[in-house]
């Protein structure tokens, strides 16, 4: 989520661990969720900002917003 000048990510992550022996079957599990806050740069675009998740790793791309260039005006005279 991206507002204000800050780009924000809030997710939930779960991991477990599974140990079997000739006695006993032993799993752990964990889960909790997490929120972090970024400030972004004045030149960052957020309507085009993308994110991908593959193999457990988040990828966040902000592109740089195209910056106008200001327009010369020739005054005849």
């Amino acid at each position: 989520h991206a507002e204000n000048g800050m780009l924000t990510i809030q997710g939930e992550r779960e991991s477990g661990k599974e140990e079997e022996k000739q006695n006993y079957k032993r799993i752990e599990r964990s889960y909790g969720s997490f929120f972090r806050r970024f400030t972004l740069p004045d030149t960052a675009d957020t309507d085009n900002i993308s994110a991908k998740g593959e193999h457990g790793v988040l990828t966040i791309i902000i592109p740089k917003r195209v910056e106008i260039q200001p327009r010369k005006i020739t005054v005849e005279g």
